[in-house]
């Protein structure tokens, strides 16, 4: 894959997927060394949250959305801190910052869904979505964090539960299907941003 080929929008999935691989190596690393990775693992959702703002805000059309977004990204900000520091701490899943920056993707996926249907210029141009790189993006983001929401709600309380760990486990499976259908989309929309510059 060459890097050239793609767009701001191509390029903030690009950073996506090395923050991604940063994410799962690191979290594992730091797991295995000191037992507890969870100041990690807020601090890279709160990255990965940014790069995704970036490129949902590349994509929309719309400048009110855009204006929204960056209003948005000040909020969050100011209560991931909040959450990181002060709510759940350092050393626990910061599940109140993570499901709400989860949620916010989710939005944003179906803010750019609809913004496509309504889109004259693709129906005057012939343009199907289909063949669009930032359709198939947006697809494999929306699927993990449908598959995601869930965890980032319930992983602080099913951790600290006497449930069975057969509901964590499922649910952490739906995750990894979630991740690996948005790994195969994000793919597919990395050979459609080929396809079109050549």
């Amino acid at each position: 894959m060459n890097f050239n080929i793609l767009d701001r929008s191509g390029r903030s999935i690009f950073y996506y997927l090395i923050s991604s691989a940063v994410f799962a190596g690191g979290s594992h690393l730091l797991a295995y060394l000191f037992g507890n990775n969870m100041w990690f693992f807020a601090i890279m959702c709160y990255i990965q949250f940014v790069i995704l703002t970036h490129f949902f805000y590349q994509v929309f059309k719309n400048q009110l959305f855009k204006i929204i977004l960056l209003i948005v990204l000040g909020l969050v900000t100011c209560f991931a801190v909040t959450d990181y520091v002060y709510l759940e701490g350092q050393k626990a899943y910061n599940s109140y910052a993570i499901s709400i920056e989860n949620f916010l993707l989710l939005l944003y996926g179906v803010i750019y869904f609809w913004e496509l249907m309504r889109d004259e210029d693709l129906v005057k141009q012939s343009i199907f979505v289909n063949t669009l790189p930032n359709f198939w993006f947006n697809s494999g983001l929306f699927i993990f964090h449908c598959s995601n929401f869930m965890l980032s709600l319930a992983y602080n309380f099913l951790q600290h539960s006497e449930y069975d760990r057969s509901i964590q486990n499922a649910t952490l499976s739906v995750t990894f299907i979630g991740g690996f259908a948005e790994v195969v989309l994000i793919f597919i929309g990395l050979l459609k941003a080929q396809k079109l510059r050549r």
